[in-house]
């Protein structure tokens, strides 16, 4: 039983660290008054516009995000089963 709550409290960690993590990485415009603060992205002039499909990037992003998730848990399972072989008992 140990086993399957491990099995089950990784994915459940890892997609909460990354929604976490993921949400607090979004770049901000800065006020239009001016001000810089601490941590501000400056947005400079755009150059040449190219017309970006927001739901296609906000998929491909979420796409990444999930492999991401998906590498992190397999890695991290792939620790604990190499420091716990199944036939150790």
């Amino acid at each position: 039983m140990k086993h399957i709550c491990t099995l089950v409290a990784l994915p459940i960690l890892t997609c909460g660290v990354v929604m976490a993590v993921s949400d607090s990485a979004s770049a901000k415009e800065p006020p239009p008054d001016g001000s810089v603060g601490p941590g501000v992205v400056v947005v400079h002039d755009p150059g040449p516009t190219v017309q970006v499909d927001d739901n296609v990037a906000e998929g491909l992003q979420a796409g990444a995000a999930a492999l991401g998730g998906a590498g992190i848990t397999m890695a991290a399972l792939w620790a604990y089963r190499r420091r716990h072989p199944l036939g150790a008992h």
